[in-house]
């Protein structure tokens, strides 16, 4: 399974967060989609969407991986 990269750079809320729910909904179990946002937003928006639809919440942004989150699917 390849990671799904979605590149929402430039995007601001919803965008990113519903392009997110498309690709988690079209994502193989346990398959794992990268988000790159820089929408300030998202920092709030990607954890609380993870927790509420029990996804897993791999990484958020920090110095080595700016803008990058990674959820794994969970059936």
């Amino acid at each position: 399974m390849d990671t799904i990269v979605l590149d929402c750079k430039g995007l601001k809320c919803p965008e990113p967060l519903t392009l997110l729910r498309n690709a988690i909904r079209k994502a193989e179990d346990g398959q794992i989609v990268e988000l790159l946002s820089d929408d300030p937003v998202s920092l709030r928006d990607v954890p609380a969407f993870c927790k509420f639809m029990k996804h897993d919440l791999l990484r958020m942004p920090d110095d080595q991986h700016p803008n990058s989150f990674l959820v794994k699917k969970r059936a």
